[in-house]
């Protein structure tokens, strides 16, 4: 046994030697990606853990504002040529239509513009319709589609970005006058919904889809959109939809993997288990192929390593990379928070409508949170398409009559 003592001795300081060659690999990966390599790459990324607001929000408002311009300088232009169009043909373009739509395309809007400072005349409104109007027009899309204009602005006279707009588009005019009288501000803005509701329904429109004025459309929009149309039709089929609405946008500083929806958490651990699988194969055969090591433990340390990276980066930048086709966005259930832009079959536009009848919003209890109340009250299904399909670009909350913080607004 004593001649074995030597050898026992060599073999134990070999793996000992190997051991420590792991640890030193891992210590430098480690090191090296999140404190050298994530820092540089990752400083100006939005939503990582290394962006630090190092500017003033008035900086950022700033910033905002030119990306606003260039888009109005585009969007204008793209509204005259359709009105001109218009204008010329006498009737609307082919590819929109007034009723009998597969897909009723509404803007609610109130006026934004003597709400800013210095007089600024941001026009969401007509960004938006340039935009829809570009998209359609340049999009292969199969369904017919009108865009509707529904204008809920208490004083409809003062408000001159509408009226321009009004001899364009189709527009639902809910007052006719100025009005004396109001009610709370959250239920004025649950009754307007429903009534922008109502008036699409009224062109026989199989969905209605409800933007807010200060949404602006991604490019793929209406592919992503035709998919889940689709989809819908193809669940219908098989008698297992019971779906009320489909969620297009949520604000990006709640989607990440930090959060209360039950989603994120295995999404989390999934990327981390699948990367780390690949770099467990990689670093047994490329770097330890001739070690006995635990693979259990590499295994687990490449799946930390991947899951800690993810956090770093930011669930909403890691998604962006699905718009490399409409066939990797992502269904989720819908959660709570926010109506800038959502889209209701027919039936369920119907059954929100008579359903938000019977509850009284107020501070505290907006549209939104009605809506999931009787979503889940009714067992009713609502989904969630990521990444986000709009951009939110108003700095004026209409409803809670302030300047929001511009850092709280999309990219």
């Amino acid at each position: 046994m004593w001649m074995l003592y030597p050898l026992f001795q060599k073999c134990r300081a070999l793996l000992c030697q190997r051991r420590s060659q792991v640890i030193r690999f891992y210590f430098l990966l480690y090191g090296t990606t999140f404190f050298l390599v994530l820092p540089l790459l990752c400083l100006d990324l939005r939503h990582s853990v290394y962006y630090f607001r190092l500017k003033s929000s008035n900086q950022e408002g700033i910033r905002l504002q030119r990306e606003n311009d260039q888009r109005l300088a585009k969007t204008q232009q793209i509204i005259q040529m359709y009105a001109e169009s218009l204008s010329k043909s006498n009737k609307s373009t082919p590819l929109l239509h007034s009723e009998n739509i597969d897909v009723g395309i509404t803007v609610v809007t109130v006026s934004r513009n003597r709400r800013y400072k210095g007089g600024y005349q941001p026009r969401h409104l007509t960004q938006g319709l340039g935009r829809l109007v570009d998209l359609i027009n340049t999009s292969n899309t199969e369904l017919k589609y009108g865009i509707f204009l529904c204008n809920v602005d208490g004083d409809p006279d003062s408000y001159h970005e509408a009226k321009s707009l009004n001899s364009t588009f189709t527009t639902f005019q809910k007052f006719k006058e100025k009005q004396t009288k109001f009610v709370d501000i959250f239920e004025k803005e649950k009754l307007d919904y429903i009534y922008c509701i109502e008036e699409t329904l009224k062109r026989n429109a199989s969905n209605v889809f409800m933007i807010e004025d200060d949404s602006y459309p991604h490019y793929d929009l209406f592919i992503v959109l035709e998919k889940v149309l689709k989809y819908d039709k193809q669940k219908e089929k098989l008698k297992t939809n019971n779906v009320t609405f489909i969620k297009f946008y949520h604000p990006e500083r709640l989607l990440g993997y930090i959060s209360l929806e039950m989603e994120r958490l295995p999404e989390l651990i999934a990327f981390g288990a699948v990367f780390g699988t690949v770099l467990t194969v990689l670093v047994m055969f490329c770097l330890f192929k001739e070690s006995d090591q635990n693979v259990q433990l590499l295994w687990l340390l490449n799946v930390i390593y991947f899951s800690l990276l993810a956090l770093a980066i930011g669930r909403v930048n890691l998604i962006e990379l699905r718009r490399f086709s409409a066939h990797m966005y992502q269904f989720t259930q819908s959660p709570s928070c926010c109506t800038q832009a959502m889209l209701f079959p027919q039936d369920g536009a119907m059954s929100m409508v008579k359903h938000l009848k019977e509850v009284t919003c107020k501070t505290g209890y907006g549209k939104d949170t009605a809506l999931e109340e009787i979503r889940r009250r009714g067992h009713y299904k609502a989904l969630m398409v990521q990444p986000n399909l709009f951009i939110h670009t108003g700095l004026f909350s209409t409803v809670r009559q302030r300047m929001v913080n511009p850092y709280l607004l999309g990219k």
